[in-house]
């Protein structure tokens, strides 16, 4: 075992390799600013994204940080039954958005030129209170969803330098900023085409190199049962996963990313339904792949590596002990390109969501699109910032912030489903469902006494139980939306 060795840091490898890699990455975000010439390709690609822009970008942006530092320095303290944490959600978690939501979201958003979530939920509500109320939820919950990206670039510079994780924090929220910036979403999805190819790189690299470090499967299963037997059984360590949480993790990871605006969003750029069908089957395969693979190496380090300083650092770690520094830091690389596909995705969502969904919506209607093309690249600074200040101050694991923010923008999976299937549901059923449902979230988070009422599963589950029960009881007191408008949203 290696556990008390001590590893200095090589810096020069990492730097050379993560300036070529940021480089590229900047590059590319200014190639894509000068082939941006409207707001429907700033936002959505102007609907043309294909099969393998489409498959790479929505599982890149799905996979973070979370994914490739928080959930395997989770499954480091839990073991085997950890993994159940994100690989079967993995599976469905573009399966289910495409089945139920999917086809219609893309014939809408062709048809009527929808660039945002609120954009299609104003629509179908009839009603610009939906705008502020999403773009509101968006700042309060992508913000820090953004910001347990950037801590990760700060574990990784740690790692690898020795410098604070500051340094980290502050390099990438800045490249990460300009591309957006310049090239919206065509910058966001041109990168992520790289981004993803390279996490599934790192993913199958950071496995062999666990599977070597701790002697073979048969070794590292012996040193695991020796240090403890819970390593290799359910539910693991400190009974982390028992049958409730992992039911919770298989439904939180596939069905509720559609309420996710940033891979919502997703659908509206795919070309057609053809080409969402083949990206469905090449990002699951990708995201299966990889996921299983990184969250397994996780397992691994356990028997090799101990006594380290975050949890958040066995990826690293792995990378770091066991191979050449060139080698690694390239493969780190990886991890970066995890976070900043995650980051790229949401900032061009939430910048979307101030600038039409808040600005040009409700408060200046006669803005043009050129104005709101001008505002949103201050906006992206602007909301920048205020996440690498997140970053820097780190009021959570990875883990834990990704968790949280996932869970509240989650909520409006109710008003997504009961507008696409009941044509009964009004805007004000969808609104004080999503209200009931964030307050309700955060008692059954908070509050013991009200946590214990979930009897063990997320406390998304009965969340989205009280949440839909709001919303059918306070549309069958409501007016309905105009005719024209069901018509317009059920004979698609």
């Amino acid at each position: 075992m290696n556990g008390a060795a001590v590893i200095q840091p090589a810096p020069i490898p990492f730097y050379t390799v993560l300036v070529l890699y940021l480089g590229i990455m900047a590059f590319i975000g200014w190639y894509a600013g000068r082939k941006t010439n409207n707001i429907g390709d700033f936002f959505v690609l102007s609907g043309k994204a294909g099969v393998v822009v489409s498959g790479i970008a929505y599982f890149s942006t799905q996979f973070s940080m979370g994914t490739f530092l928080g959930t395997p320095g989770t499954i480091y303290g839990v073991g085997y039954a950890g993994m159940a944490i994100s690989v079967p959600g993995a599976v469905f978690c573009m399966i289910l958005p495409a089945l139920l939501i999917g086809r219609k979201l893309i014939t809408l958003g062709h048809k009527y030129g929808f660039l945002t979530m609120a954009d299609y939920l104003t629509d179908r509500y009839h009603s610009k209170n939906m705008s502020g109320v999403l773009g509101v939820m968006m700042l309060f919950f992508l913000v820090p969803m953004m910001g347990a990206q950037i801590i990760g670039a700060g574990v990784i510079v740690h790692v690898f330098t020795g410098l604070p994780e500051w340094v980290g924090v502050v390099g990438m929220g800045i490249i990460v900023i300009l591309y957006c910036m310049t090239g919206g979403m065509k910058g966001a999805m041109m990168t992520d085409v790289i981004q993803g190819s390279l996490m599934i790189a790192t993913a199958v690299v950071t496995f062999i190199v666990s599977i070597v470090m701790g002697g073979g499967f048969s070794n590292i299963n012996h040193t695991l049962q020796s240090m403890n037997e819970a390593y290799l059984t359910f539910p693991g360590a400190n009974g982390y996963m028992p049958w409730t949480y992992y039911i919770s993790n298989i439904v939180l990871w596939s069905f509720f990313t559609m309420g996710q605006p940033h891979l919502f969003t997703k659908f509206f750029a795919m070309k057609d339904h053809k080409t969402m069908f083949k990206a469905i089957l090449l990002g699951t395969a990708g995201m299966f792949f990889s996921a299983t693979l990184i969250e397994w190496a996780g397992v691994n380090g356990i028997a090799s590596i101990q006594n380290i300083e975050k949890a958040d650092q066995i990826i690293p770690m792995i990378l770091q002990r066991g191979m050449n520094p060139f080698l690694a830091s390239i493969f780190i690389a990886g991890i970066v390109a995890a976070g900043m596909s995650t980051i790229d995705g949401i900032l061009v969502t939430t910048t979307g969501a101030v600038t039409r969904d808040i600005y040009q919506k409700i408060i200046n209607k006669n803005a043009t699109d050129e104005a709101v093309m001008s505002l949103s690249k201050v906006v992206t600074v602007i909301i920048g910032i205020v996440v690498i200040c997140f970053g820097v101050f780190q009021p959570g694991s990875i883990f834990e912030i990704n968790l949280f923010a996932f869970s509240g923008m989650a909520i409006f999976v109710v008003p997504i489903l009961f507008g696409i299937y009941w044509k009964k549901a009004t805007a004000k059923g969808a609104v004080a469902s999503v209200i009931v449902g964030i307050i309700s979230l955060l008692l059954f988070t908070l509050n013991p006494s009200v946590k214990a009422l979930a009897m063990g599963f997320h406390a998304l589950f009965p969340t989205t139980i009280i949440a839909s029960i709001v919303m059918i009881v306070v549309s069958k007191f409501t007016e309905t939306p105009p005719q024209e408008t069901i018509d317009r949203h059920f004979t698609v």
